[in-house]
C-alpha cells in the first residue's frame, strides 16, 4: 500500500494546480480523490491476493448465462483436453465487479482464454465451495476444429441429456449433419438451448 503521503501528492496531482482563489474547493477535492485511491488501492489488493492464490488453465469459452437465483455468470468451457469443465461461476452480477466479469465472459465467447479460478465458500453455507473466475486473459479465436462426436456430446451435456432440445439447438445454428464445427458455431448452439443466454 502506499503511505498516506504519496496518496495525498498523487490526489494533488490528478486535481491540478489550485485556481487562485479557490484554496478551500480545491483541498476538498483533493481530499476526495485521495479517499478514492485509498479504496481503490485496497480494492485492487484484495483483487491481487485472489489472483496470486487462483489456479489457471486454458479453455475455450462456449457459453455464459446468468443464474436467477445468484445473480452470477456460469461460464462453459471446453478444456484442451475436449471436455467441458465443471461449471465456473463469475461474482454476483449484482455488484460492478461481477457484471463487469459477466459481460467480458460474453466478449470472449468463441476465443481461447486463460482462466484464472478459485474455490471459494459461500456465503450461505460455509461447507460449500464455488469454483469462481478472478480473471480471464483473452489468447484470440480458437481456430481448432471441434470433432463432430465431441461437439454433439457437449450440447447433449449442456441440454441435459434432453435429445430434441440438443438436435434442435444444433439445426437452428445451422451446424453441418456431419463433420467437425467451429468453436463460434458450437457457442452459438449452446445459447439456443432452453435457458441459454444470448449475449
Amino acid at each position: 500500500m502506499h503511505s498516506r503521503l504519496d496518496l495525498i501528492i498523487a490526489a494533488a496531482q490528478a486535481a491540478g494546480p489550485c485556481p487562485p482563489g479557490e484554496e478551500a474547493v480545491w483541498t476538498e477535492r483533493v481530499r476526495g480523490l485521495a479517499v478514492d485511491l485509498f479504496v481503490l488501492g485496497d480494492t485492487v489488493d484484495q483483487d491481487l491476493r485472489r489472483l496470486e492464490s487462483a489456479k489457471a488453465f486454458t479453455a475455450t469459452m462456449l457459453a455464459v448465462r446468468v443464474e436467477e437465483s445468484s445473480r452470477r455468470g456460469v461460464l462453459t468451457l471446453r478444456n484442451t483436453s475436449g471436455e467441458l469443465e465443471q461449471p465456473i461461476r463469475t461474482d454476483r452480477g449484482d455488484n460492478d465487479a461481477g457484471r463487469a466479469m459477466i459481460e467480458r465472459a460474453r466478449a470472449l465467447i468463441g476465443h481461447r482464454v486463460r482462466v484464472y479460478r478459485l474455490n471459494e465458500q459461500m456465503a450461505s453455507n460455509a461447507k460449500l465451495q464455488v469454483r469462481t473466475v478472478v480473471h480471464l486473459v483473452d489468447y484470440g479465436p480458437d481456430t481448432d476444429p471441434v470433432p463432430e462426436v465431441s461437439a454433439k456430446q457437449h450440447i447433449m451435456q449442456a441440454a441435459e441429456g434432453d435429445k430434441d432440445a440438443a438436435q434442435q439447438a444444433w439445426a437452428e445454428a445451422g451446424l453441418p449433419d456431419s463433420g467437425s464445427v467451429t468453436a463460434r458455431q458450437l457457442a452459438t448452439a449452446f445459447t439456443l438451448l432452453p435457458g441459454g443466454d444470448v449475449p
